[in-house]
């Protein structure tokens, strides 16, 4: 009975508690805003910096396009300036190909007019029949202009006096080489001033 009595106090209390906390005004806990205090904020765009930006885009790409410009103008240019080296380097080359040409085709002509004159002093030429040796003496022979010979003189001996005087008296029963009479005063002094003349026991 007992037991009984205080549990239904103790329900009392409880539901009372509850109805209480119920009833309670929690604002009074709640802090009030001090609306004086409170700033509105607003966006606000910025339509100028949105242009300087594009203007500083636009001058960045302008100025590298300017400067796409000067590189291909540049490449241009060094492009023409080795085009031009090119064709002056050809045309060096053409030139030194042409005097070559000239040079070699000179020297041929005078292996053909020195070999004539040979032949024509060998005609004349009593060479020794009783050397049996192949034995040869080269002469270095000087002329005018007019193909008078001024003198001769040996540059090398065969070892054999006699065969080297039987060339030195064919050539002196020839007074001129008329085989450079009327010839370039140039060409003859390249070529003819000084030659030599080599004879051979054996052709």
């Amino acid at each position: 009975m007992t037991n009984n009595l205080i549990s239904f106090i103790n329900s009392i209390f409880f539901h009372l508690f509850l109805l209480a906390i119920l009833t309670l005004d929690f604002s009074i806990f709640t802090p009030q805003l001090d609306r004086e205090k409170i700033v509105p904020i607003e966006f606000i765009s910025f339509p100028a910096i949105k242009d300087e930006r594009a203007k500083r885009n636009n001058d960045s790409l302008s100025a590298r396009r300017n400067n796409n410009i000067e590189i291909e103008k540049e490449i241009k240019k060094i492009s023409e300036q080795n085009n031009n080296k090119l064709n002056l380097n050809s045309l060096d080359n053409l030139q030194k190909q042409i005097e070559e040409t000239k040079f070699f085709q000179e020297k041929k002509e005078v292996q053909v007019r020195i070999f004539l004159i040979q032949k024509r002093i060998n005609s004349i030429w009593k060479k020794p029949s009783l050397i049996n040796q192949n034995i040869e003496t080269e002469i270095q022979i000087n002329l005018a202009p007019s193909g008078e010979i001024l003198k001769y003189e040996m540059i090398s001996s065969s070892g054999n006096k006699i065969f080297d005087d039987s060339a030195f008296r064919a050539l002196a029963n020839i007074s001129f080489i008329t085989e450079v009479i009327g010839m370039d005063r140039n060409y003859f002094e390249r070529n003819f001033r000084s030659f030599n003349l080599v004879f051979k026991s054996k052709d």
